[in-house]
């Protein structure tokens, strides 16, 4: 991966870039949370005038360049694809050597969705994975066959309870997300995936983490991804774990950020 550069005032450790599907609430604010001091993070939204949603996924990704086109020629040392749906239909191999390949054409490392959760069961050593779902039932199902074409056993799913609103999946609230997860524990899982970068799970992760039950997510992994860009190690073992850590920095930063997510227990 490049080294960053300090061409720019902010960001001495890197600019680096993030798609987001175009009406996602809860990337930007999660990943930026989690993002280690002076590393600077330029947002671009994904869009698409479609109105079903496999559509849009299929937009999103066919489309890519014309996105990373959108940051024109701001200094990019990185750039993260924040929404796995759009890369479920690949094997593993397929999309390391796509986001390689746009990663080389532009200079720079791109790492999408899929791939930093995939690395981060690699660097934790997970091959049982629970899975906390909110999407449709066919996305749930072209979920668990990408996970078991990366290598693990799908032990069980759950979906969080949806309350409406503008989009079901940004809609979910902290607790649902909880309830959820915490149905899969007696499965023993080596680690809950709570999938979807639209969902909200820092919340989530934290409390579960602190009863003993280690859960990650998309945005979870994406910022540690951003983060790992400045090292170059993007499977680093000891760097996830210590943003597993229940004395992690960034669990202070988000929850003063955001106090009213904040869960009501543990």
């Amino acid at each position: 991966m490049n080294a960053m550069n300090n061409e720019v005032e902010y960001g001495a450790r890197g600019t680096l870039g993030l798609l987001v599907p175009q009406a996602n609430t809860t990337a930007e604010p999660e990943v930026q949370a989690m993002l280690a001091p002076d590393i600077a993070l330029l947002t671009g939204r994904l869009t698409s005038p479609k109105p079903e949603l496999k559509d849009r996924l299929d937009d999103y990704l066919i489309h890519l360049e014309t996105f990373i086109d959108t940051f024109s020629n701001a200094p990019l040392t990185g750039l993260g694809f924040l929404i796995t749906g759009s890369t479920y239909h690949m094997n593993p191999d397929e999309e390391d050597q796509f986001f390689t390949k746009t990663g080389t054409t532009r200079g720079y490392p791109i790492v999408s969705a899929g791939q930093s959760i995939r690395r981060a069961f690699k660097a934790l050593g997970a091959k049982r994975i629970a899975l906390v779902s909110p999407y449709p039932d066919w996305l749930t199902a072209k979920s668990i066959a990408y996970w078991q074409r990366a290598g693990v056993e799908i032990l069980g799913v759950e979906s969080p309870q949806k309350v409406g609103g503008f989009h079901n999946i940004y809609t979910l609230r902290n607790d649902s997300v909880l309830q959820a997860a915490r149905r899969l524990l007696p499965l023993k899982p080596d680690v809950i995936l709570l999938a979807g970068a639209g969902m909200p799970t820092l919340g989530p992760i934290m409390a579960l983490a602190d009863s003993g039950m280690p859960a990650i997510s998309s945005n979870f992994c994406m910022a540690w991804q951003l983060n790992q860009m400045a090292t170059g190690h993007a499977s680093d073992e000891k760097s996830i774990a210590q943003l597993m850590r229940g004395e992690a920095e960034w669990r202070g930063i988000f929850t003063a950020r955001f106090p009213g997510a904040r869960l009501a227990s543990g």
